[in-house]
């Protein structure tokens, strides 16, 4: 089974890693207060359950006060060595668009929010945690399918192998059938001669009979 999930795991993984890349974007984002600057990650073979978990995880790591609401992931007052040593807010929103699920990252330094052009070091390092964040919820989404595709498969598995024990089981009775009429046969064949024997047995019997019948005649 360990090589079956190997397996599984090598094709679906091949398959990301040749077409799927996890990619970072600049773009205004809506949050419940506002239109914001945001670093915008999209996540290939994205699992909403998983991605809701990472990102749980992810904003916690921030280092500020965590809460959620209404589909929000807010960091307060968190810091970060290579964010300088001020203190900043983090917001972030799980985007869905058809099948599609981005996350995107607005961040308040104290008066302007986080932007490509004017914050270039510490926009270096939330979109790279950004990118690292996409590509474990894109790796653990797939490794939910590939769990689910090998639940499936051990499955198949065995029904494979209850149809061949069924196969052996029903070759065994055939045998047994077959062993029955065999017998079966034999007894007819020795049934019909011990009944050509007992018609044999009898028509002396009635030739007997028929002499001592005989015998009443001639008493005078």
């Amino acid at each position: 089974m360990k090589q079956l999930t190997l397996f599984i795991a090598t094709m679906l993984l091949t398959t990301w890693a040749a077409g799927q890349e996890v990619k970072t974007s600049n773009e205004k984002v809506s949050f419940s207060h506002g239109s914001f600057d945001a670093i915008v990650v999209t996540i290939p073979y994205a699992n909403k359950d998983v991605v809701e978990k990472e990102l749980k995880s992810e904003m916690k790591d921030w280092g500020g006060k965590y809460n959620s609401s209404k589909g929000e992931y807010t960091a307060k007052e968190a810091k970060m060595k290579a964010m300088g040593e001020k203190y900043f807010d983090g917001y972030a929103k799980i985007i869905e668009n058809g099948s599609e699920i981005k996350v995107a990252f607005a961040v308040d330094l104290g008066g302007a929010y986080l932007n490509h052009n004017e914050h270039k070091e510490q926009h270096k390092e939330i979109e790279s945690r950004a990118k690292k964040f996409g590509q474990s919820a894109a790796k653990e989404s797939v490794n939910g399918m590939i769990e689910l595709e090998t639940k499936t498969l051990k499955k198949l598995t065995g029904e494979k192998e209850d149809l061949l024990k069924d196969i052996e089981d029903s070759k065994k009775d055939i045998e047994d059938y077959k062993k029955k009429i065999a017998d079966a046969e034999q007894k007819i064949k020795d049934d019909e001669a011990a009944t050509q024997k007992k018609e044999g047995e009898i028509g002396t019997q009635t030739t007997k009979l028929g002499e001592v019948q005989e015998l009443l005649k001639k008493i005078k």
